[in-house]
């Protein structure tokens, strides 16, 4: 069976940085076994950019 999970990741000053800390944690993340489903992007609640990552193993 597998298991999903949902990680959160916001940067309050900028997208660029948002983007490289996405890249390297799905990288780490493939590395270790986990399959990315989706990765989504949008705002919080206020209003920081965050980034919504889907993974399973």
């Amino acid at each position: 069976m597998k298991k999903y999970e949902i990680i959160k990741i916001s940067e309050m000053w900028s997208t660029n940085t948002l983007r490289r800390n996405v890249e390297i944690l799905i990288n780490k993340k493939s590395n270790d076994g986990y399959e990315i489903i989706t990765v989504a992007f949008g705002v919080n609640l206020w209003w920081m950019p965050t980034a919504y990552i889907t993974i399973c193993k």
